[in-house]
């Protein structure tokens, strides 16, 4: 792999994630993600909707290309493709377009969904070097919710192979 991945969230939250389990996405189900994210995200935008099953609450993805080098993905709680809040939205800056990145950081930052996010948060992500997949959650159940680890890590494999920054 030649990207990194940083957590962003609100000052207070606590990750206290139970690593037995980090991703209720295993096996085929996953490499199937992992081939419609990649395949989809040729495209400017998409959404999908991911049910895991019991015990987790389904969840909306909605990806957004930015320029041709950088995007993000949007995670909502909603049903039939309706959202009714975002809980983590994870930022895909190859840094082989520097102006794409900044655009994903400036849109992301208009965004009031986020205002939760410290500012030093968004520099930080904005500033890093390396190839990133910087991922801002909205609460601290968003940021320990497994399914969106597991969503979050698929998309971001996906978008940076496309780009070939994935060994």
């Amino acid at each position: 792999m030649r990207y990194a991945g940083r957590l962003f969230f609100p000052h207070g939250a606590k990750l206290n994630l139970d690593l037995s389990t980090l991703s209720p996405i295993q096996g085929a189900i996953a490499y199937r993600l992992y081939a419609q994210f990649k395949r989809e995200m040729e495209s400017d935008e998409f959404d999908a909707a991911v049910d895991a099953g019991e015990p987790f609450r389904p969840l909306l993805l909605r990806f957004q290309r930015v320029g041709q080098t950088a995007g993000y993905a949007a995670f909502a709680r909603g049903s039939d493709q309706e959202a009714t809040k975002l809980e983590a939205v994870a930022a895909f800056l190859s840094r082989l377009d520097r102006d794409d990145d900044d655009r994903v950081i400036d849109q992301l930052v208009a965004n009031e969904n986020l205002s939760m996010i410290d500012r030093t948060d968004w520099e930080a992500a904005r500033t890093d070097t390396m190839p990133l997949a910087a991922t801002f959650f909205t609460d601290e159940a968003a940021l320990n919710d497994p399914l969106i680890h597991g969503l979050m890590s698929l998309s971001g494999a996906a978008f940076f192979d496309r780009l070939g920054l994935l060994d």
